[in-house]
């Protein structure tokens, strides 16, 4: 038995809707605990365990806290996606003396002999403490929580349906503060530049004395490293799960993926509101494990899902001839025209539907009434003031660009077929590919793939500060195998090191009539502001 990795997680996690101790090992097949070693933990535990190590694990953390008169766990075994990985968790309280109970429980079912083993315990407590980190975990409990919150989580979407709820809640006069990946604003003022989709943001919002309400965009990684920054949330959203960022943090399948991100709707409050996308399987799915009312979002209006969750009494929201509808209680009450939703281009950008589907449930979740939803939804633009580096579309002299925070297959599909849709008179569409290094091969060969298959001209990018870990040729390889794949190495018409320089390099060879859409994760604000000085101007949705 070999030791992975243990993690204190100070809030709501893949294993527990509490903090626990993750206590993560690698077995080998068949790996049983011999007799001897059997004995020895019993001996210094006065607790007998089986030949499987893995419950010897969970007896012997149980057995310790017995020992230290602590409150006695019940431990949960799970088993990791990485063969022959398995994690035993518990909840803790105290973090230095969880944390040397871990240590020293896979010591005893695995390392050398120990001696002295109350010495030894007190030993590792004082070797685990960390006078910058606060021995008690760092979540908001409901008791401290004084104002309402909502979460919105999924793979694509969530800035922009976090960004949207909050302009809605403004819209009402309400003081909101938001966590999401640019930053932590207090009612309209950013103050943390960065990502701040994890237990931080969370945290720096709730705690925020100056507003009256909460909206935490929350990202996957957070939840797998620290846990979430609360205990409940009034509101969750799930948007959809993507094989975006697998095979990280031992997530190796999207079904994990989902349950990770499921933790965000599996802590919304009984009396609160799940919003659910019914289009996405795999966010429907979660819908048994949740506490909390459910509304159903989706753009078929004739999806299974939707009409019997209806029949059932559930309120729904959908599209339905260019209007987003409200089933409730088995009226169907019309709230707005997708013409009216700029951020949907009249609904030709159907990712932006969905964020709007899911921004208006969410809003309903929160107690806004659906004509001031409709009211609000009509003022926020996809522009650099309202959304800047999602879906913004500039225009300069007849050729067009679109800058948008695309980072996989699925944004690049969708961004793409905005092109298409928007603009079918385009005389080629260019597409400019790249992405973070840590995702996994097929992510870039997939980029490579769906440019070849689907864009006139391709342009390669990649990020110096986004490698992660890769080198830039390799990403770049591996973005070219797919354009092979493809048939279309022959388009390829440039590799650039950084966005700035791939857009202002590939803007200065378009035809007339080129619609160029770049994916654009780290200098979208810089490449806006040179385009507008370059001479061009953002296009509304009136434009079109």
């Amino acid at each position: 038995m070999e030791l992975v990795e243990i993690r204190d997680l100070d809030g709501p996690n893949l294993f527990a809707l509490e903090p626990v101790i993750k206590l993560e090992v690698r077995l080998e097949d068949g790996e049983q605990l011999g007799v001897a070693r059997q004995q020895y933990i019993a001996e210094h535990t006065n607790h007998y365990v089986s030949s499987d190590p893995v419950q010897a694990l969970s007896g012997v953390v149980v057995a310790l806290h017995k020992r230290l008169k602590l409150d006695q766990p019940l431990p949960s075994i799970h088993r990791m996606d990485e063969p022959g990985h398995v994690s035993v968790s518990f909840p803790w309280s105290h973090r230095a003396k969880a944390r040397a109970i871990a240590r020293i429980a896979f010591e005893l079912c695995c390392g050398e002999q120990i001696r002295r083993l109350d010495e030894k315990i007190e030993d590792t407590i004082v070797a685990e403490s960390d006078e910058d980190d606060p021995d008690e975990p760092t979540w908001i409990r409901d008791t401290e929580r004084r104002i309402p919150s909502a979460a919105i989580t999924g793979t694509n979407g969530k800035t922009t349906t976090t960004r949207f709820l909050a302009h809605i809640l403004r819209h009402t006069g309400k003081r909101v503060g938001w966590s999401s990946s640019s930053g932590v604003y207090i009612n309209g003022k950013q103050v943390i530049d960065g990502d701040y989709t994890g237990h931080g943001g969370a945290r720096r919002v709730i705690t925020d004395d100056s507003v009256d309400c909460a909206v935490l965009e929350t990202a996957r990684g957070g939840i797998l490293l620290r846990g979430l920054g609360y205990e409940s949330n009034d509101v969750g959203v799930m948007l959809n799960v993507t094989p975006d960022h697998l095979d990280l943090h031992g997530v190796k399948t999207v079904e994990t993926l989902a349950q990770v991100k499921a933790t965000v709707v599996r802590t919304t409050r009984s009396d609160g509101l799940v919003v659910l996308n019914a289009d996405d399987p795999l966010v429907l799915a979660q819908m048994p494990d949740v506490r909390a009312p459910v509304l159903l979002i989706s753009q078929n209006p004739l999806n299974p899902a939707i009409e019997q969750h209806a029949t059932n009494g559930g309120q729904c929201l959908v599209t339905d001839e260019g209007v987003i509808m409200l089933i409730r209680s088995g009226a169907r009450v019309p709230v707005i025209p997708l013409v009216e939703v700029p951020l949907t281009y009249g609904g030709s950008a159907r990712h932006m539907v969905e964020n709007s589907l899911a921004a208006c449930g969410a809003a309903i979740g929160m107690g806004v009434s659906v004509s001031e939803i409709a009211e609000a939804m009509r003022s926020f633009h996809p522009d650099r003031e309202h959304n800047a580096g999602r879906l913004n579309v500039f225009e300069l002299g007849d050729v067009t660009v679109v800058v948008d925070f695309a980072h996989n297959e699925s944004g690049l599909t969708f961004l793409i077929d905005f092109a298409n849709h928007l603009f079918p008179d385009a005389s080629r569409v260019t597409a400019i590919i790249g992405t973070a290094g840590d995702r996994q091969d097929s992510v870039f060969v997939g980029l490579g793939r769906i440019a070849g298959e689907r864009a006139d001209r391709i342009v390669i990018k990649w990020n110096p500060t986004y490698l992660r870990g890769r080198s830039a040729q390799e990403t770049v390889t591996l973005i070219r195998s797919g354009l092979e794949q493809a048939g279309a190495m022959d388009r390829l018409d440039g590799e650039y090191e950084g966005e700035f320089a791939a857009v202002m390099s590939t803007v200065e060879r378009t035809v007339h009539g080129e619609v160029v859409v770049a994916m654009c994760v780290e200098d979208y604000l810089q490449i806006m502001d040179e385009l507008v000085r370059r001479g061009a101007h953002e296009r509304k949705p009136a434009d079109a």
